[in-house]
């Protein structure tokens, strides 16, 4: 269905674009209203990169249980790098757009 969307694909996206939101970030500190839509929508995107690296690492654990040994650390780096492009974007977001968190 989505052969195109893999791991390393939303992982390299979502890096770039947690990038650009660090780099965003301080443009909004210093002029709030003409970066604000770029900033949502690189948070949005890191969002989405990140929980989409959390569930295709989610369905290979379920589905593929026999791979062994070594694909571990390969998961554990997957588990990893999805939490860290997701939870900040999650706070940003929720104190960008003022939702409770």
């Amino acid at each position: 269905m989505l052969g195109f969307w893999t791991i390393p694909r939303a992982s390299g996206i979502g890096v770039v674009a947690g990038l650009a939101s660090i780099l965003l970030w301080q443009a909004y500190a210093a002029w709030q209203e003409p970066v604000r839509t770029a900033y949502l929508v690189a948070l949005a995107v890191t969002l989405l990169c990140g929980a989409t690296v959390l569930l295709l690492t989610a369905a290979d654990m379920m589905f593929h249980r026999r791979r062994g040994r070594r694909i571990r650390p390969v998961r554990a780096f997957d588990i990893a790098l999805g939490l860290l492009l997701t939870l900040p974007a999650i706070v940003a977001l929720a104190s960008l757009l003022e939702l409770p968190s």
